[in-house]
């Protein structure tokens, strides 16, 4: 596509209507007086095969090279005119560039003072960001991306020669600094954009023009239009400029900070700021100091009723299936762990209420949603708790009721209730006696269990290593007399299951060797430990041992 002033517009700006007079450009932004330059215009015609493109600017054939069209077509085939000072078209490492005659400041100055001159003729003087089109706006802030690709512009010649005067003059070279002063010069900002409101400066379009719609200036229609063209133009922390942009009436009601704490409790709410409405968002927050933030601006339209309670998740509205309880300790169980979830999510949401961390709508939905969750609550632990208690389960109950006196609560609070036993604000000691006494172990059969219980934790923890080792091992390769390859889990079986029974190690330098030796034919099978294969011949002869 083909702009008829400024270049390719970008593919998310592309115009429904090209025949509009003369572009775009831009001008002294923000407190920036008048420009003081005059560069006078030029003119390129560059062309394809088939295809003519007509543009003002050098940053606009820069731009063109972003088309597929003109990236795929041989250098040979592009041909570059000016009605001013000649230009090239070539390639660098594939990648298209210009060519001019000229230092880098004069080929810097040429790129800036031709885009300056085309904003001159297309706006005047007192043009504002808001009142550039886009792609001319995109086709400017293009050029500073030319810093980091000199290559792009300069031949190696050109730079080399920068470099040495800079190096004869004690200096740095720095594109970005030529970059710089040649745009500030002229546009009153560099790369970083002109200033918006708050004093910070931007280089985004849209930020200027989501700002100027919030003051309510005069927002050319054409640029209108373009952005229109965009399906999401106001993205990146920019939604609240959203409705500013669909509801003229929006437009200079509230400051900057109001309106984007009011537009984004309306988006969340998912409620819509309209011609109708906007009356009474401003009248309900007009009350409110200048500082206020998100919740206090929740709270006033919550209470003008121009947003509505929050809705229930979709879970609330479907059944759950809660079960029967195994026996009285598990009803009991079930409720003192329902009412500790509730009151644990009822206190916290007061608290943040109370410290200005929860809107009143939020509020009132968490306790909602606590209040209904407690009647959810189903009966799988309690039950497992229960049986486990019937079982006399000690695997399970130690791991439950052998805990500080913060955990599980609600279950040793219940077996107190129901079995008498005391579990808490006891020492260690007695609180393991007295789960070992619920279960009717007296000390010599909780002795028994506990020594029982530590093999077979040992016994899992070998059971654990070996299939470590034989992991490990299973990743290794060796290789048999007779090439075959193999992996290290079967060398290792295979010498064992032919008699290598003994595992030896010898140091050779600093390195300790190891091997699986048969006694017999004083043979030995090499084994590592970096790779498991000496893991893993241990455990197995530990098994076979055993």
């Amino acid at each position: 596509m083909v702009d008829s002033g400024g270049g390719v517009a970008p593919a998310r700006y592309r115009l429904k209507n090209l025949n509009c007079p003369t572009p775009m450009g831009q001008h002294p932004i923000g407190d920036v007086g008048p420009f003081s330059f005059a560069e006078p215009t030029s003119m390129y015609t560059l062309s394809i095969p088939n295809e003519t493109f007509t543009v003002a600017t050098l940053a606009g054939v820069i731009a063109l090279f972003a088309n597929e069209r003109v990236k795929k077509t041989e250098t040979s085939s592009i041909s570059l005119f000016s009605d001013g000072v000649p230009a090239s078209v070539t390639r660098y490492n594939g990648t298209l560039a210009i060519r001019c005659a000229g230092s880098a400041a004069e080929i810097v100055n040429r790129l800036f003072g031709e885009v300056h001159a085309f904003w001159l003729s297309a706006y005047g003087e007192q043009a504002r960001p808001w009142q550039i089109r886009p792609a001319h706006w995109d086709e400017l802030f293009g050029l500073f991306e030319l810093a980091r690709a000199p290559h792009t512009f300069l031949t190696t010649d050109q730079i080399d020669a920068e470099k040495a005067a800079a190096r004869d003059a004690r200096q740095f070279f720095s594109l970005s600094s030529l970059f710089h002063e040649s745009a500030t010069a002229r546009f009153g900002f560099g790369a970083g954009g002109p200033p918006v409101t708050g004093g910070q400066v931007n280089g985004r379009h849209e930020v200027h023009v989501a700002y100027a719609l919030l003051r309510n200036e005069d927002v050319p229609a054409v640029v209108m239009d373009d952005y229109r063209a965009v399906e999401q133009p106001f993205r990146y922390d920019l939604e609240w400029a959203v409705p500013l942009f669909d509801v003229p009436e929006v437009r200079g009601r509230l400051s900057a900070s109001r309106w984007q704490s009011v537009s984004s409790v309306m988006r969340h709410a998912k409620q819509p700021v309209t011609a109708e409405n906007i009356d009474a968002i401003v009248a309900a927050t007009a009350d409110l100091p200048e500082t206020a933030g998100y919740i206090e601006v929740d709270d006033a339209l919550f209470d003008a009723q121009i947003v509505g309670a929050e809705a229930l998740p979709a879970m609330f509205g479907t059944p759950v299936a809660i079960g029967e309880p195994l026996n009285d300790f598990a009803a009991r169980l079930r409720q003192l762990l329902a009412d500790w979830r509730r009151d644990k999510t009822v206190d916290r949401a007061d608290m943040e209420r109370t410290q200005g961390r929860m809107s009143a709508r939020r509020h009132r939905l968490e306790c909602e949603m606590a209040l209904l969750s407690h009647g959810r609550e189903s009966f799988e632990w309690p039950n497992r708790v229960a049986s486990a208690i019937e079982e006399r389960d000690l695997s399970v109950l130690l791991n439950l009721l052998d805990t500080p006196d913060d955990d599980n609560r609600s279950s040793k609070q219940t077996v107190e209730e129901f079995h008498g036993v005391k579990l808490r604000g006891v020492k260690a000691k007695a609180r393991r006696r007295a789960v070992f006494s619920l279960c009717g172990f007296d000390e010599t059969a909780q002795r028994e269990w506990e020594k029982a219980d530590e093999q077979r934790r040992m016994e899992k923890r070998r059971h654990d290593d070996a299939q470590r080792a034989r992991d490990a091992a299973q990743s290794a390769r060796y290789k048999r007399t007779d090439g075959t390859v193999i992996d290290g889990v079967t060398h290792v079986d295979d010498a064992i299951a032919s008699g290598f029974s003994e595992i030896r190690n010898w140091r050779a330098g600093a390195i300790l060797q190891y091997a699986l030796v048969n006694p017999a034919l004083n043979e030995g099978r090499r084994l590592q430990a970096k790779d498991g294969t000496l893991a893993y011949a241990r455990a197995v002869l530990e098994r076979l041992a055993a």
